[in-house]
């Protein structure tokens, strides 16, 4: 993961802590399974998946799979680029995959 994404991934991780107490949050590993979402939360009853990108980075095709694979069984995700959109998409109805 590029050092960008790193710190993107902590200033998320922080926000979560700090704004989203109630939430459960399980920060994904490079050395897990290809194509897992960076970040997985459940919240209220609700599951969400924020795969984390910095500057022109792309999801790869895997990620994207993976995500509309949650998306159809009922979470929200989202490809994000800041720590705005992750809380957009814990707050905010939906979640897609253009981030």
């Amino acid at each position: 993961m590029e050092s960008s994404e790193t710190r993107l991934k902590e200033k998320v991780l922080a926000m979560l802590r700090r704004e989203f107490g109630d939430a459960w949050v399980y920060k994904t590993s490079d050395r897990w399974k290809a194509g897992i979402p960076d970040v997985l939360i459940c919240r209220k009853g609700r599951f969400f998946a924020a795969e984390l990108k910095a500057g022109n980075n792309k999801a790869t095709r895997i990620q994207l799979y993976v995500l509309e694979q949650i998306k159809r069984a009922g979470g929200r995700v989202a490809v994000c680029r800041s720590v705005d959109q992750v809380r957009n998409l814990l707050t905010n109805e939906g979640g897609d995959l253009n981030g």
